[in-house]
């Protein structure tokens, strides 16, 4: 799964410009300093982020990004030139995961990683975010929100999925173009 987010983010950023961190939520920061000592790990220079604002600086390893949650990303994540769009399936998935198990957590897990393997904007726009958050996905709203925003893909692939400890977890990378604004 490392090497695979490592992979994905060195060359989707390879050529940028400008990087964007989506993110469930209301953040809109730079993505400057961060750690991930609020696990326990003795990670990264700052202080404690949420999780996947720290994974994405660990992907960056120092270059420069902006942090923008879900509520505040709409008019302006077409500005960046590559986004990492960082978020989990569900949490519910077995006897080990965080949340009790829930039949519907592999289904809903199961719609995301073919829509995301597939480009398939239509189904990810579609999603239900409630019944999502019920099974502790916190992805679908950031997928979501790339998928309204985007006007085509034109490759995608799915490079890595698993699902330890009852978390659904993913790499896709998508090359596509943004949606002209309305």
């Amino acid at each position: 799964m490392r090497s695979a987010a490592l992979r994905a983010a060195s060359q989707a950023c390879a050529d940028a410009q400008s990087i964007a961190v989506l993110v469930p939520g209301d953040t809109d920061e730079p993505l400057t300093a961060w750690s991930l000592r609020g696990l326990g790990l003795d990670i990264g220079d700052g202080p404690p982020v949420p999780l996947a604002v720290a994974i994405a600086g660990w992907l960056l390893a120092g270059r420069p990004a902006h942090v923008l949650g879900t509520q505040v990303a709409a008019d302006r994540l077409q500005r960046f030139d590559a986004v990492l769009a960082m978020g989990d399936g569900s949490a519910a998935r077995t006897d080990k995961a965080p949340l009790h198990v829930d039949p519907r957590a592999t289904v809903l897990d199961e719609l995301c990683l073919a829509a995301l393997e597939r480009g398939d904007l239509q189904t990810l726009r579609n999603l239900d975010l409630a019944e999502q958050a019920a099974v502790g996905a916190t992805g679908p709203a950031v997928w979501a929100t790339v998928a309204t925003l985007v006007g085509q893909v034109d490759d995608s692939v799915l490079l890595a999925q698993a699902d330890p400890y009852g978390v659904q977890y993913l790499v896709a990378m998508w090359h596509g173009r943004w949606a002209d604004p309305a």
